[in-house]
């Protein structure tokens, strides 16, 4: 492998290397770790949704004739015109990763790849990002909107290390719905990227129970554990896809967020 990868692999590591940081590389590696999730993103444009307008109020929308005539057959006034008009279709995203020990070196790398495609594809207020360990932390709150930028090189500082507390990781994350800033009306989706086995904490069977949607992304592996991961998507009111390889994770969590933004 050459080329841009191979620059990216090699700022990474040197990164976990060097005990002062330089800036100006931190800022090539995002770029670069950036550029790599453009090209797993096929589509760039998030999913849409129509709606029926009042022509005044949206003159550029398509002419909604049947619709038009079927609320004023006569049409005498411009404001009886309906047009359609084409929005992105809002959703909320709490995405909760493993960041435990076994998740260090070229798999670290690649899930920053996988965050970036995540923070891509669902505006900035509408994402939140969970990781856990032993414990539990914020990589980015619900309702802050702040560059891409930041929120990945937050992540990349965040080393990985520890057990795997999955019930931890999926209460912080149903912590982010309270937060005020989450808004009424909308499903709680969760999107967890785990090899299904706790090796530390409580059940995290109960805990998936609280999310109207969990979208779990099974890491397969060595002592991973796909009834586990089945089980909490099951609980969750979602589904279980796989990940055989992990070089295909930021592949197989664009997919899943493109499906959890057509629910």
């Amino acid at each position: 492998m050459g080329g841009r990868p191979e620059m990216m692999r090699r700022l990474y590591f040197q990164r976990q290397r060097d005990e002062v940081k330089d800036e100006r590389w931190d800022r090539e590696l995002v770029k670069l770790v950036l550029d790599h999730a453009k090209q797993v993103i096929a589509h760039p444009s998030r999913p849409t949704y129509h709606r029926l307008e009042n022509y005044l109020r949206s003159p550029f929308g398509e002419l909604a004739i049947e619709e038009s005539l079927e609320e004023d057959p006569f049409l005498e006034q411009p404001e009886a015109l309906l047009v359609e008009v084409s929005e992105e279709k809002p959703f909320t995203c709490v995405a909760m990763l493993d960041m435990s020990s076994s998740m260090s070196g070229e798999k670290h790398l690649l899930a920053s790849i996988a965050v970036a495609v995540l923070l891509l594809e669902v505006a900035s207020e509408d994402s939140a990002l969970t990781t856990f360990a032993s414990d539990a932390r914020e990589i980015k709150r619900l309702g802050v909107e702040e560059p891409v930028e930041t929120t990945i090189l937050r992540f990349l500082k965040h080393h990985p290390r520890g057990f795997t507390n999955i019930a931890r990781g999926l209460e912080m994350g149903m912590k982010e719905f309270s937060r005020g800033r989450f808004p009424q009306g909308r499903r709680k989706v969760g999107l967890l990227v785990s090899d299904g086995r706790a090796t530390e904490g409580g059940d995290p069977i109960e805990v998936a129970r609280q999310f109207d949607f969990l979208l779990v992304l099974h890491l397969h592996g060595p002592g991973s554990h796909i009834e586990g991961s089945r089980e909490m998507a099951s609980e969750g009111n979602g589904i279980c896809l796989e990940v055989e390889r992990f070089e295909e994770l930021p592949r197989r969590l664009y997919e899943a967020v493109r499906m959890l933004g057509r629910l």
